[in-house]
């Protein structure tokens, strides 16, 4: 109690004997308040800082990019300071499901640029009366761009299809998800860099397949890695002819190779 008696009586003294100092400090102390507050209001809302629209940059068709404006259907002004870029990202790409990346920069004093990635078509399902397929990507997104549709992989055997399918629905199967791992594991292995998926059946998922470079490799629906590694040691014995293999089975602890009948 003593202790705490002398500390108050301390303190007691230092404030008069800097009495001025204390209230100067004090004056400062709400100087910087109010400042701060009069400039958080300032910032908010003075209509220099509001944001009458966002930017799209993205890359073009020639690979450069190219800036286009678009309102996105938000709602505008939005202040500079106060905008939530993770909130305005997610409602572009709620609006645009067609964009896979949206990256939102900004720059002083009103300009709001999102940075867009276009979702990749990276394989076709057979759906509505598209005569050549639909195409989708790794998301199982349907993706409105058509380029080049026969040249990705056909992928067969889903559990339903689709009467109508609009680009950016996302196609809920589970076997198209297993074919699209299957199809991304394969992409992302050096060995099979130089190789093309042409198709995908995933009618019996245990016994799923795909067809790459001619050869049908059967691989199920379990263990790919094991199983994609069985794959690039086969392919990779200097005795053996690719050209002359018919199929591989990979459901066993050894590849099963099947040649093609030499012709006579």
């Amino acid at each position: 109690r003593k202790s705490g008696s002398e500390a108050s009586k301390q303190f007691s003294g230092f404030i008069k004997r800097n009495k001025v100092a204390v209230t100067a400090l004090v004056i400062l102390a709400l100087a910087v308040i109010a400042a701060g507050l009069w400039l958080n209001n300032f910032l908010c809302s003075a209509p220099s800082f509001e944001v009458k629209k966002v930017e799209i940059v993205k890359p073009g068709s020639e690979g450069n990019l190219y800036i286009q404006k678009e309102y996105f259907n938000l709602e505008y002004p939005v202040n500079f300071f106060t905008v939530d870029t993770a909130a305005l990202a997610g409602k572009i790409k709620a609006a645009h499901p067609e964009f896979q990346i949206v990256v939102i920069t900004k720059f002083l004093p009103n300009r709001i640029v999102a940075k867009i990635k276009d979702r990749e078509a990276v394989a076709r399902i057979k759906a509505g009366k598209a005569p050549t397929g639909v195409p989708v990507d790794f998301d199982a997104v349907i993706v409105s761009d058509t380029r080049d549709l026969d040249s990705l992989p056909l992928i067969t055997g889903l559990e339903s299809q689709l009467t109508n399918p609009k680009a950016g629905t996302r196609v809920k199967s589970r076997r198209l998800g297993t074919a699209l791992d299957i199809l991304q594991r394969i992409y992302s292995r050096k060995e099979f860099r130089k190789s093309a998926v042409a198709a995908i059946d995933m009618t019996y998922p245990d016994k799923a397949f795909f067809v790459m470079d001619g050869m049908t490799i059967v691989v199920g629906n379990n263990d790919l890695d094991r199983k994609l590694d069985s794959l690039a040691a086969a392919l990779s014995n200097p005795k053996v002819d690719r050209s002359k293999i018919d199929s591989i089975d990979l459901r066993f602890t050894d590849a099963a190779v099947t040649f093609k009948p030499e012709k006579k």
